[in-house]
């Protein structure tokens, strides 16, 4: 399971519940019903509808001929239970039509025995059908189109080699692939043309086109669009050259088919399956989903898997810019670093890999994501919307030949992801993917890129022990703040999936055995940029500073960054800094950092409000939840939440003198003498907000807070000398 940090100390019930809520969320909020345009998306060529038009003309005929013939029958026998269980394990196309018409009749009282569980054959009969006559159909076109001329047969274009869409066997199963327990009813197999009209064994996410949920009654299309919700985010998981994907319900027999983007999802308007009209929609759109080009269907063609190794070779943009140039190298991954778990986003999934020409040895990182760049149609190009490739060439301007002592990603190569569709190369963005008119305004418009960067480093769960940690923080914090200064860049997205650990080799790999790299600016942005003061939020959820949870207008600073570091020293301290003292926690389900990951926003953003409020506070409710061993982390964390929470310095901010005894430091008990604060005495004055005033002192703040940094980065090399 992934981002294992988020969810230490949480147990496999309370992940499914909690995905259970959030799928519900979406499918009440986020999907958008009834967009008839998706038909359009899926529509061949007018080429190919010579042999399309006929397919499905004679699956409606193969249909209609037989429900006239089964309308004399006593349906009584015909329904029993016994006689449903033989349908779907095999096709037979008499079979296959009893099942079509069972399934246009669960509306009529003669039909309300028929319980859910018997639904899932009879609808993978249905898909066999349509599969039937898609192969029939385009094996004698071919076969009619490869006769040989002059001796030598015709090359068939591939336009009019469909796959096939087949059901998987059985119902209710847990496919591989899944990362918690949940079951699925059913699912839909893209298959070559050649394959037999059969039900697919061994359901893995790795292999589906489409998930399909199916519910007795009309009014459990909540349930079965929360679980397609819930389930859909394997797929993207799995499948590493997956873009967008497909998904259907059927309650009882109104059916719907859906679009899952990267920011919602797309429905059609429901196809009554007890209507002729209703079956021809389903029908037409099975037959299209097998002769559409596979960008069509959501996959990425500028990937291809490699059957001996199981990795990918992936083709990556030589430049940033996105009109004219289609200059690419290929690159074979040899290792998978982290892939999309989630179903909205970015989508990023990041592989080692190297050039396939040899031409270099030197390993990379490879990403490929879903951003917002800034000059994409439809967006404001004077607009704050990152765009990473930009960044990372700026940081690399601005740093090339000198001498650093910090490690920093380097930008091999970049840009946008570009499709070879129909002879020609498309810009992949999401108005490629929508290439009908019925484009939603307030669409969030994407970008896929990919970017080449060195050097290679390993997630931070991989540090040994705190002073390494230590090392690596301090590396990645010297560098966030020389890339603000010398490029005005501010990273805003620090975790601990953002800061890498690299092992040294060095000379000096005694004294320090670890670097720090920090990595990911796509949400990184130009501080003469952010000037709206519009709240802007980002980052990731447990990490993030109370003034970004708040959505607060106002500029974001380089504090809001040493929060979330605080934040991310504090969840390690207590869950621990690797998988060894993960597993040795004592899981207490009431520690109040438990709160900033549960509840809305500004919920989070209220507890930490309380847990900083003083020192106090901060001892009490985090630094007690911290495991006994990490005492460099405590005193590390000490000295940031002082730098940030209790600076004395700066007016807004508030030094608790009240309840500690013996002052921080020297200058600070003549600083309190001077305000006329005596020793373990507080001011009568209100209790000021301590994030209100203290941008303005944030140059002597960070100062403070690198220098903290740094005694601790020095502790730790005393360590290992």
């Amino acid at each position: 399971m992934q981002s294992t940090l988020e969810n230490v100390n949480t147990s496999m019930e309370e992940i499914m519940d909690r995905r259970r809520k959030e799928a519900e969320e979406i499918a009440k909020y986020d999907i958008r019903n009834n967009v008839d345009s998706l038909f359009s998306l899926v529509e061949p060529k007018k080429a190919v509808k010579a042999i399309v038009d006929p397919i499905i003309e004679a699956t409606l005929t193969t249909i209609s001929n037989g429900f006239s013939a089964l309308s004399g029958k006593n349906l009584d026998a015909f329904i029993s239970m016994d006689r449903l269980a033989k349908h779907g394990n095999s096709f037979d196309l008499d079979g296959a039509v009893e099942s079509t018409f069972c399934l246009s009749k669960l509306n009529e009282e003669l039909f309300r025995g028929v319980r859910e569980a018997d639904m899932y054959p009879l609808f993978r009969d249905f898909v066999m059908l349509v599969a039937h006559h898609v192969k029939s159909g385009a094996e004698s076109f071919i076969a009619q189109r490869s006769v040989r001329s002059k001796g030598k047969p015709k090359k068939v274009p591939t336009a009019i080699v469909p796959s096939l869409i087949l059901p998987y066997n059985g119902a209710d199963f847990k496919p591989e692939g899944s990362d918690d327990r949940t079951k699925i009813d059913g699912a839909l197999a893209l298959c070559e043309l050649a394959s037999p009209i059969e039900p697919q064994g061994s359901p893995n996410y790795k292999d589906m086109f489409a998930i399909d949920e199916l519910k007795r009654q009309e009014k459990e299309s909540l349930n079965a669009s929360t679980q397609l919700v819930d389930y859909t985010r394997n797929i993207y998981a799995n499948q590493d050259h997956r873009r967008f994907a497909w998904g259907l319900t059927m309650c009882g027999t109104k059916v719907r088919s859906y679009l899952f983007h990267h920011d919602g999802i797309r429905a059609t308007s429901e196809m009554d399956f007890a209507s002729p009209g209703g079956r021809e929609r389903l029908v037409t759109l099975l037959v299209h989903w097998s002769f559409c080009g596979f960008h069509r269907l959501g996959y990425d063609t500028s990937m291809t898997r490699l059957k001996k190794t199981n990795g990918w070779e992936i083709r990556c943009p030589n430049h940033d810019d996105h009109d004219k140039r289609n200059s690419f190298t290929l690159y074979v991954t040899t290792g998978t670093i982290l892939n999309a778990s989630a179903l909205f986003g970015r989508h990023t999934r990041c592989y080692t890999a190297k050039r396939k020409d040899g031409r270099s040895d030197v390993e990379v990182v490879l990403k490929d994501s879903w951003s917002l760049p800034r000059d994409l149609i439809k967006q404001d190009a004077s607009s704050a919307v990152p765009n990473e490739a930009r960044n990372l060439r700026l940081i690399k301007e601005n740093f090339s030949g000198e001498d650093l002592s910090f490690s920093y990603p380097q930008v091999v190569a970049s840009g946008r992801v570009k499709l070879l569709v129909d002879g020609k190369y498309v810009t992949d963005d999401t108005l490629a993917i929508y290439e009908y008119d019925d484009r939603d305004e307030e669409q969030m418009y994407r970008a896929h890129s990919r970017i080449v960067t060195t050097p290679v480093g390993g997630f931070i769960k991989g540090v040994k022990n705190q002073a390494e940690l230590v090392l690596v923080l301090s590396d990645a914090m010297e560098c966030h703040s020389a890339i603000l200064k010398k490029c005005g860049l501010l990273h805003r997205d620090i975790s601990v999936n953002n800061i890498l650990v690299i092992r040294n080799d060095g000379e000096d790999s005694l004294r320090r055995p670890v670097k720090g790299l920090l990595i990911d600016y796509d949400h990184a942005i130009s501080v003469d940029q952010d000037s709206t003061g519009n709240g802007t939020r980002s980052g990731t959820l447990p990490y993030m500073s109370i003034h970004n949870l708040e959505g607060a207008p106002g500029k974001r600073s380089a504090l809001d960054d040493w929060e979330s570091l605080l934040y991310l020293i504090c969840w390690l301290g207590t869950f621990g800094i690797n998988s060894e003292d993960r597993d040795n926690i004592d899981k207490d389900k009431t520690a109040e950092i438990e709160k900033w990951r549960h509840g809305t926003m500004q919920d989070i953003a209220r507890c930490k409000r309380n847990q900083m409020d003083s020192m106090v506070n901060f001892t009490r409710f985090i630094l007690a939840g911290f495991q006994e061993k990490y005492d460099l982390l405590k005193l590390l964390a000490t000295d940031i939440y002082m730098a940030l929470f209790q600076h004395n310095g700066c007016e807004g901010a508030y030094f608790d003198t009240q309840n500690i005894v013996v002052p921080y430091s020297y200058a600070l008990a003549i600083a309190n003498m001077r305000k006329g604060l005596q020793g373990g005495q507080s001011s009568k004055q209100p209790k000021p907000d301590p994030l209100a005033g203290r941008r303005e002192y944030e140059e002597v703040i960070v100062d403070n807070l690198l220098e903290a940094i740094r005694a601790a980065a020095t502790a730790s090399e005393d360590f290992f000398s």
